[in-house]
């Protein structure tokens, strides 16, 4: 692939993911200045998961017989608009409809992207391609949200929006400039079938796998902040520890991608998840030893991210010709496992103590593990 196409996709990427995370950063922030619960205010994580796999299927279907460069320039226009509702929004209904607009940009945008990369890529490297501009929803992680949650505290919460709409038109002119839809889009002819499922067991396990990580996943890292501020953390600590889930989340993804190119889908996507199993059990006995509580975050996120280009590769190898409906289809698991995780983690935290949510996450993540253990080679 073309460097600048891997630098515009990898940034574009880096984009969506900072505004679907950042709620997790901030929640305590928003949450005082419009006088609604923690728990209300994770919901807000819901409203976009659920909006995401709902629309995102939907919306792949209405536009796959389009040029796939204006389609990803009109979703980011789209984007665009719904982060000044939700920058501008002063009750939960508002911030709701900004995140419902974002999310239906956010669901076209990303799946073409990853499709483009397929498209682009050598068979013998995709799995490393994807995982390079994947990487770019856990530098999110990295830079974007703790970065964010700083600007957040300093300046007010509403500031971040204003930062990501400039980032959104930097990313439309690298578009515009650098993605040569006639490349793209001159193998597709009309009325020719994009693409065949050649397994749809596996098609279905691998997003079983994908639905039960982002589950068990989401019960910690939606409620991350008052987990750790309820074991005498603070605000800076949170913003710590979101960089090392960023910092684990870049390295998860690149070894993932490199994996899946050296020794199969499958083979990396069941090593990932048993490390993953292995550092949600260990997380409640570590809340008092910082070292070792952030040592383990930094590698809990890195099994649990290493499994997405898994994923990815492993629905490709199932697939024969465009690979964007199934990739919708991955994603909307992803994004209902965050809303899922995060409805299960406001009731838990409502509950029961926050402290062994942990334990919950291990038991939804282990049915993902029966789900790999069943795809079939």
């Amino acid at each position: 692939m073309n460097k600048k196409l891997i630098v515009t996709f990898t940034v574009g990427i880096f984009l969506l993911g900072m505004m679907e995370l950042i709620v997790s950063g901030i929640l305590e922030l928003m949450s005082s200045d419009l006088g609604i619960s923690h728990a209300l205010t994770g919901q807000l994580i819901t409203v976009y998961a659920i909006s995401f796999a709902v629309f995102g299927p939907i919306l792949i279907r209405l536009t796959e017989n389009l040029n796939s460069k204006p389609v990803v320039l009109l979703s980011l226009v789209v984007f665009i608009i719904g982060n000044v509702v939700f920058g501008l929004a002063d009750t939960f209904f508002m911030l709701s409809v900004g995140r419902v607009i974002t999310a239906m940009a956010a669901a076209v945008f990303i799946v073409k992207i990853l499709d483009m990369t397929v498209v682009l890529s050598e068979p013998r490297v995709r799995g490393k391609m994807l995982a390079t501009v994947y990487m770019g929803f856990s530098a999110a992680n990295v830079f974007g949200i703790p970065i964010g949650t700083i600007i957040g505290a300093q300046f007010g919460w509403r500031i971040i929006f204003l930062l990501v709409i400039i980032l959104a038109i930097l990313v439309g002119f690298g578009v515009i400039l650098f993605v040569n839809s006639k490349a793209l889009d001159s193998d597709i002819q009309p009325g020719e079938q994009k693409s065949r499922i050649t397994s749809k067991r596996n098609v279905s396990l691998y997003i079983a796998v994908t639905l039960a990580v982002l589950i068990g996943n989401y019960i910690i890292l939606g409620y991350i902040s008052p987990l750790m501020t309820s074991h005498g953390y603070t605000l800076e600590n949170v913003s710590m520890a979101l960089l090392i889930t960023g910092a684990g989340g870049m390295t998860g993804t690149y070894i993932g991608g490199n994996l899946v190119d050296k020794i199969g889908a499958k083979r990396t996507v069941i090593t990932m998840l048993s490390f993953f199993l292995l550092s949600l059990f260990m997380m409640p006995f570590l809340y008092d030893t910082p070292i070792l509580f952030y040592i383990n975050v930094f590698l809990w996120v890195l099994f649990q991210w290493a499994t997405s280009p898994a994923v990815q590769g492993g629905l490709v190898d199932n697939i024969e010709g465009s690979s964007s409906n199934v990739f919708s289809w991955n994603m909307s698991a992803l994004n209902l496992g965050i809303g899922i995780g995060a409805v299960i983690g406001g009731v838990f935290i409502n509950n029961f103590d926050i402290s062994y949510g942990p334990w919950l996450g291990f038991v939804i993540v282990f049915i993902g593990m029966i789900a790999a253990l069943n795809i079939r080679n």
